[in-house]
């Protein structure tokens, strides 16, 4: 083992990438995905967002440069400086402009070239029908993904064990289909709609068995299970933003309100510049909001109003078959799966609606603003009464409300939000980032959220996806030691008063992150980062008088390499290696990877390869993967065994690129892969890919 380690060492020192500013991008969707609580999510949308800045550049005298803060692209002062060089100097004309600005460096301009763009501001410019034409962009994207290898849930069962058992099977084929049409004009009219099913899922209902479309009745879709249309404008008059069809909200730090992916990085700010309203091109089926939503501007004040009017999935305890509706049901659904005759019967059963506003006072540094809410369902929520749900929502309505503010003043930022819900209890969070000496900036967030605390839609900065039941502080800083050198480091302290599902009793838990980052050419980047994540978390022990917490205590060192070897042939290495140590005693896993990516000089074709070793008999390894175009494919990997993927996308025309991925998963320890539907009897697993994106 360490053999492998010093020769891949050594063999990364000596390799290459470019496209460096993606890295640290998409390091911090990755560290997302490990420490998400929710399966099946969607990270598309987040490193989408990112693509299309090369696609679309923003205008960097437009408000929509906040969206770089996002993606720490730029840092928060960074941003202040540039307004502040256009509130003196007026608009940014040429590139060469940035260098005057205080704490733009070279690296900072070579990541800015290519995603912006210089123009006066054209906020104020009517949009003209037959501009609409001329200069919009269209685009279609068609993708499918198979699992090549049969899964027990699509052996073929005998009609009468069928219908004594309809979830022996999935309904549908194995393939995941998937449609979009996007239409842009200058970044200020979007619109367009998808259309996807998962595996599993079928897409017409005569596709499905005689026996269970009659079980089902009139719970059978017609066609496709996920259909999204939106349609966003931005900047017409007093209309700063409107959303018709399906769409996204942020208000502040996302406490009162936020629904979507939020994008949390680490090592710097963590104030929310929100963009309000945006429009929802996700699959992900549960974060979405339907109906319509607009912000209106008149001087200094803001007011943004909204109404969606969307069916969820939901687990049903209680239905009236005389009225044919749900009376109670235990929780509302994210998966957005509905692959089997339960997962069907479960869909879209009950009606959410939720409608409120947000009004604003903004200034060049200062923000105060007000949010309120309310959801209404048609059917009473009543979670299962186990003690560590007590405090959860119960009922059919819910009332949330909040204040939230920044303040920026020289070179330290203030921000923060107090919400408060039906039942009286708040949740709260105010921090601060200070720039010191131009290359140090500290962050310190305290959160307080009462066990009390409900909310349906919010994903403020937390230890997990929930905003509840958790006080705790949270420390950066982020340190350009030399002109190549940055540390970042974190800790975050933090403690629960109440059960959770995973903890019994009240609990206390800590992570710490450093991260040191190398860039000694824009083309070339080193990080090494270690963590440590300390929780307690419930026995395995079943037997009610030996129950108690233990320390779950994880530390992960990761070393990541990638740079160029020349305009073409791009390398990138990853050593990462995990120790677990809890009631079941000390364990070990890693992970080391080798991608070798060749992109044509003409940029007709390019092709992507990646061998990865694997050791994770306990817990998971992850890594980002690279895949077709618009996709974020995070890999859990568990057991031991090698993966190997390729990617390969051709440009045949210029308005047309095919990608497709072929991936291998060959495992050294089992011979079964997954479990009930989703069990393989192998041990390997191959996937397949193909994307077609269409660009008018």
């Amino acid at each position: 083992m360490k053999k492998i380690i010093l020769i891949f060492l050594l063999y990364s020192a000596v390799t290459s990438f470019a496209q460096i500013s993606n890295e640290l991008i998409i390091e911090q969707i990755e560290r997302m995905a490990e420490n998400s609580e929710e399966e099946n999510l969607d990270y598309s949308e987040l490193i989408e967002a990112y693509w299309s800045l090369l696609e679309n550049p923003i205008n960097i005298n437009s408000n929509d440069i906040d969206i770089l803060t996002e993606y720490k692209i730029i840092s928060i002062f960074q941003l202040e400086n540039i307004k502040n060089y256009q509130q003196e100097y007026g608009d940014i004309l040429i590139i060469e402009e940035l260098y005057e600005i205080e704490g733009i460096d070279d690296r900072t301009i070579e990541m800015l070239r290519p995603i912006i763009i210089f123009q006066k501001d054209e906020s104020s410019d009517k949009i003209q029908l037959r501009n609409m034409f001329k200069y919009g962009k269209h685009k279609i994207i068609s993708e499918i993904y198979q699992c090549l290898n049969e899964k027990d849930g699509y052996k073929n069962i005998e009609d009468s064990l069928l219908y004594k058992d309809p979830n022996s099977i999935y309904l549908g084929s194995p393939q995941r289909l998937y449609f979009r049409y996007d239409y842009n004009y200058k970044n200020r009219i979007e619109s367009g709609f998808v259309l996807e099913k998962d595996p599993g899922e079928y897409i017409f209902q005569g596709n499905i068995n005689d026996s269970i479309r009659k079980l089902l009745g009139n719970k059978c879709y017609k066609a496709f299970d996920f259909i999204s249309f939106h349609f966003h404008l931005k900047d017409f008059g007093l209309v700063k933003s409107l959303s018709i069809g399906d769409y996204k909200l942020s208000f502040g730090q996302g406490l009162t309100m936020g629904s979507g992916l939020a994008f949390t990085a680490k090592g710097g700010s963590l104030l929310r510049r929100s963009r309000k309203i945006t429009a929802s091109k996700t699959a992900n089926e549960g974060l979405y909001l339907r109906g319509i939503a607009g912000t209106f501007n008149y001087k200094n004040f803001e007011l943004s109003v909204f109404y969606s009017n969307k069916k969820r999935d939901a687990n049903i305890i209680v239905y009236d078959s005389l009225e044919e509706k749900p009376l109670k049901i235990s929780s509302l659904q994210q998966s957005g799966l509905h692959r089997t005759y339960n997962e069907i019967l479960d869909r879209r059963v009950i009606r959410q609606q939720l409608y409120g506003c947000n009004l604003s006072y903004k200034t060049a540094n200062f923000q105060l603003a007000y949010t309120i809410h309310k959801t209404d369902l048609n059917a009473e929520l009543d979670p299962n009464n186990y003690i560590y749900n007590l405090f959860y929502f119960r009922g059919k309505s819910l009332i949330n409300q909040g204040i939230d503010f920044y303040y920026v003043l020289n070179k330290i930022i203030f921000y923060g939000e107090l919400a408060i819900s039906d039942n009286k209890a708040f949740a709260g969070l105010a921090g601060s980032t200070i720039q010191a000496a131009g290359y140090i900036d500290l962050t310190i967030l305290y959160r307080n959220y009462d066990k009390r605390y409900q909310c349906l839609y919010s994903n403020a900065f937390a230890s997990g996806s929930n905003t509840r039941n958790e006080k705790g502080w949270y420390f950066s800083s982020s340190i350009s030691i030399a002109a190549n050198w940055k540390l970042i480091t974190s800790f975050d302290l933090y403690q629960s008063d109440w059960l959770k599902n995973t903890a019994h009793s009240p609990s206390n838990s800590h992570d710490l992150n450093i991260q040191l980052n190398y860039q000694p050419k824009k083309n070339i980047l080193f990080f090494l980062e270690y963590r440590h994540k300390e929780k307690m978390k419930n026995t395995g022990k079943t037997d009610i008088y030996q129950r108690y917490l233990i320390n779950d205590i994880s530390n992960v060192l990761r070393f990541h390499s990638a740079f160029d070897i020349n305009d073409c042939i791009t390398f990138k290495s990853r050593a990462e290696y995990n120790s677990y140590n809890d009631e079941d005693g000390k364990s070990d896993a890693y992970l080391i990877y080798q991608d070798i990516i060749y992109n044509n000089t003409h940029k007709k074709y390019s092709i992507a390869f990646r061998y990865e070793l694997f050791n994770a008999e306990k817990g998971s390894v992850y890594a980002h993967e690279n895949d077709v175009l618009y996709a974020f494919s995070v890999g859990g990997l568990s057991n031991k065994g090698k993966r190997v993927y390729i990617v390969v996308k051709i440009k045949p025309i210029d308005k047309l690129q095919i990608s497709s991925k072929i991936a291998c998963t060959f495992y050294d320890n089992i011979h079964e892969i997954g479990s009930g539907l989703e069990k393989i009897e192998a041990n390997h697993k191959a996937e397949a890919k193909l994307q077609l994106i269409l660009t008018l």
